[in-house]
């Protein structure tokens, strides 16, 4: 959901399906922006899991794992659905699936946040000889291509940045990208799917996924503004 059209009308229709801990949250955000974002993705998550399941928006209850990964509370009895949320400048992002291993991150291709300084920390040496002999914007785009896709990752394994995401090696020169993980992150490479779309020409979006069964198929939808559930 791009947050260009993100107007009073919507932000109103958003704050009434807020939990009293999510108005709590938003009444405290300091900075507009991050407040927009919060109460965006906490509307888009709301609206999009209604139209899997025959719960109006404002019933949803939502719970976090000791890491701060949110997932729909037991006490709703819902089975074979599971998100993940992201959000960033001008875009929120909400991934669906039936499966539980499943992570999206969103970032700008334009963000400035001192990318060679970050580099060593995220990157395994391979990754970062090849950052280093880019530039412009396909360093840019390099660099935050691997980043949505690690941040995906950590994501859909619910552990927060415990990872060491520097073992998790992603080769971009094949399509989709294939990972190589090291021995740090006691995980199984083949299991997991990862893409990387452009859904906007702004921002770039890192999706990880284990599918239990089958391929990864990814279906994009784009919202205007959050939507009303469908019977409204």
């Amino acid at each position: 959901m791009p947050l260009d059209d993100f107007g009073l009308d919507d932000q109103a229709a958003c704050l009434r399906l807020l939990s009293g801990p999510e108005r709590h949250r938003h009444d405290a955000f300091k900075s507009e922006p991050a407040r927009l974002q919060h109460l965006a993705v906490r509307g888009l998550v709301r609206t999009t899991l209604s139209r899997y399941r025959d719960i109006t928006p404002e019933h949803w209850r939502f719970d976090t794992n000791r890491y701060g990964r949110p997932f729909i509370d037991d006490s709703l009895d819902v089975s074979g659905l599971h998100f993940s949320l992201s959000h960033t400048r001008g875009l929120v992002a909400c991934a669906v699936a039936t499966f539980a291993e499943i992570g999206v991150d969103v970032e700008p291709r334009d963000r400035d946040v001192g990318l060679a300084e970050l580099a060593p920390a995220v990157f395994s040496p391979r990754e970062r000889a090849r950052f280093e002999a880019m530039s412009g914007q396909a360093r840019q785009d390099f660099f935050f291509t691997l980043w949505t896709l690690k941040e995906a990752y950590v994501k859909a394994r619910g552990i927060g940045l415990s990872l060491p995401v520097k073992n998790v090696e992603l080769d971009l020169q094949v399509s989709p990208p294939i990972a190589h993980f090291g021995d740090e992150i006691d995980d199984d490479a083949s299991r997991w799917a990862f893409r990387s779309l452009h859904l906007t020409g702004r921002h770039i979006v890192g999706i990880a996924a284990a599918v239990p069964d089958g391929e990864l198929k990814i279906v994009p939808r784009q919202t205007r503004a959050i939507n009303p559930p469908l019977n409204a």
